[in-house]
């Protein structure tokens, strides 16, 4: 019989709550591993998972015999964390952003090919049932040929939201005060980067308008409006994101509302929420031919699409599927994105993308 795999997860913050689902009760993987600097932290998770050998020494646990290494960790810390549990023989799934720029992501797409092994960039939107549903009805043709593609994200109140942590937001607000992207447009952005690229393909050019907010919380790369243009098809998309920051949302999980939109010539599709509950709409309808149908057959629970994408990973690992979603090549495209995004707010002007 051959032996489950191996599994070590580093970073078991908040979001470990998500990535974990993916794991549980698999009959192929086991969590062998947990590791985390902050010993209560670390304490707290081992409990919860007894099985599991827990250190504060990544390097210790690296020298677990793993085969797949999750990375939970800041992205700052992405790039070295990637490469030596690469080297160690183990795959990776790393934890979106990828990394802090393009040459840190270079550096670990070579470390997974100089190894031989698989390096995921982890993204659960484009697991999510109904934005998979919206992207089938859009290849097939429900709604004639795109044309305008619209998202919208709203930061709310986080009081009334999922508890997180101070410390998993502090560190986040000060990469926006040091100007070196923050919570709204590069963190959180990445799910919808990945999405407009997940649907329409490659971006021909882009502007944007990036402010800086201050507020008791901390610095936010937000509010910020951003337009592109796709390559083939040539679809034209725009991207709001908004501070709202005393507006309560319904939500299982964090303070924020996603919206996505996608007109084509002879229709409309829209996925009316995704992380939260905050209107009382069809997670999904398709606009045609004058009438509006609503899709109830879809799990609309966010959290779960972490166990699919994770799930999808482990499938790929057992050669079920051919290749990860997102692949690191495909994780470095969503930080080239935003890199147009970000220099087009600097320098005020539309960007062409390289």
């Amino acid at each position: 019989m051959t032996r489950r795999l191996r599994v070590g997860i580093v970073g078991l913050g908040r979001v470990f709550d998500l990535n974990v689902r993916g794991y549980l009760g698999h009959e192929e993987a086991e969590i062998v591993a947990l590791c985390d600097a902050d010993p209560a932290l670390l304490a707290r998770r081992a409990a919860e998972h007894p099985q599991a050998r827990a250190t504060a020494d990544f390097g210790d646990m690296l020298r677990l015999d793993l085969d797949l290494v999750e990375i939970l960790t800041p992205h700052p810390l992405h790039e070295a964390m990637t490469t030596a549990a690469l080297a160690a023989g183990a795959h990776v799934s790393v934890q979106k952003p990828m990394a802090m720029g393009l040459d840190e992501c270079d550096r670990m797409i070579a470390a997974a090919r100089a190894a031989g092994r698989h390096l995921k960039l982890f993204e659960n939107f484009v697991f999510y049932p109904p934005l998979v549903r919206a992207r089938e009805l859009l290849q097939a043709g429900a709604i004639g040929r795109p044309l305008h593609f619209r998202m919208k994200v709203v930061m709310g109140d986080r009081a009334q939201a999922w508890p997180v942590p101070p410390s998993a937001s502090a560190w986040r607000h000060a990469l926006a005060a040091e100007g070196r992207g923050g919570p709204c447009v590069f963190d959180h952005g990445h799910h919808m980067m990945a999405v407009a690229l997940w649907l329409f393909g490659d971006v021909r050019d882009g502007y944007a308008c990036i402010e800086t907010t201050t507020a008791p919380a901390g610095t936010y790369d937000a509010p910020a409006t951003l337009a592109w243009r796709h390559r083939d098809p040539p679809v034209h998309g725009m991207w709001d994101v908004s501070l709202a920051l005393q507006m309560r949302l319904r939500t299982d999980y964090y303070a924020d509302h996603e919206r996505f939109e996608i007109q084509g010539e002879s229709g409309i599709i829209q996925v009316n929420r995704c992380s939260d509950r905050m209107l009382d709409e069809p997670v999904l309808t398709l606009y045609r031919d004058g009438e509006v149908r609503a899709f109830h057959d879809l799990d609309a629970d966010w959290g779960n699409s972490f166990a699919r994408s994770t799930r999808h990973f482990l499938d790929v690992l057992a050669g079920r599927e051919a290749q990860a979603v997102l692949t690191g090549e495909e994780g470095r495209r969503v930080i080239a994105l935003y890199d147009l995004f970000a220099r087009s707010s600097q320098e005020g002007r539309r960007l062409a993308a390289g």
